[in-house]
């Protein structure tokens, strides 16, 4: 009985840690389209009262000014001074955050963005045999932090310390690796292949 209630926790709590970035963007976009529509509903109340796409035309413009806002926003994001502001942030405030490293680093390997931060993508055995994980740091001269993602959402898992004798490294990257353990291990047969 208790390990049916364990792993519905697990499950809960993973399906929660998956959802909460979700909803919050869903917030802000929310936000950010009602803000936008006040502001074009003078601009456009002049305008015919016609429909693009199945949208009238303040919707449709306020759409496009959100598009155009996280386009310019994506242009500043790749300047000197932004990439500054951004790592202050992180350090100062964001890193305290629970998961927030790990759960960037992942969004950014779902998005195919590049990151310097990729983590190593190791095995450890576990009771149930090896499993992927992601070497986190070096504690010690033989003793290094993995998180061990639990399968199909990635974002809930174990944070573990492993003896670097018990470390076998593959050579796949961080988005391969996501892509196996959210398909349940399909396709581990050709991802590992010679490699074990």
């Amino acid at each position: 009985m208790k390990s049916i209630l364990k792993i519905i926790k697990a499950t809960f709590l993973g399906g929660l840690v998956f959802l909460v970035p979700l909803v919050v963007l869903l917030i802000v976009l929310e936000k950010g389209y009602g803000i936008i529509q006040k502001t074009t509903l003078p601009l456009v109340s002049n305008l015919p009262k016609i429909s693009v796409l199945g949208l009238a035309i303040q919707e449709f413009i306020g759409i496009l000014i959100i598009i155009l806002i996280c386009l310019v926003a994506g242009l500043l994001a790749k300047t000197a001074n932004a990439k500054k502001l951004v790592e202050r942030l992180e350090d100062g405030v964001l890193s305290f955050v629970p998961g927030y490293s790990f759960m960037k680093n992942m969004n950014e390997n779902i998005l195919g963005l590049e990151s310097k931060d990729d983590l190593k993508v190791i095995l450890v055995p576990t009771d149930a045999g090896l499993q992927f994980a992601f070497l986190i740091e070096q504690v010690s001269d033989e003793k290094f932090t993995v998180f061990i993602p639990d399968a199909p959402n990635p974002w809930s898992g174990s944070v573990v310390f492993v003896d670097k004798k018990d470390i076998t490294e593959i050579d796949i990257t961080q988005k391969q690796a996501l892509a196996c353990i959210r398909k349940l291990g399909y396709g581990s047969k050709e991802l590992l292949k010679n490699k074990l």
